[in-house]
């Protein structure tokens, strides 16, 4: 099943570049961010790799929470 996105949706979507701008730091510090479960979880479509606006809000508005909890020993 194929899910179809309208405008308002696609616009809802930031590219790396956008992503990073809007928390205020530099790509490659974004994907840091990404790889050590910093950042909100990235939506993949197809080959491609987006952050919903409105998550990255509410993440920088709460302070930029880790997202993914450390496993317990």
């Amino acid at each position: 099943m194929k899910a179809t996105l309208d405008a308002e949706s696609i616009r809802e979507l930031l590219t790396v570049d956008e992503a990073a701008a809007m928390a205020g730091v530099a790509r490659r510090s974004w994907w840091r961010y990404v790889s050590a479960g910093r950042a909100p979880a990235a939506v993949r479509l197809g080959g491609c790799v987006r952050w919903r606006r409105s998550e990255l809000a509410a993440w920088i508005a709460a302070g930029c929470p880790r997202c993914r909890k450390e496993p317990q020993q």
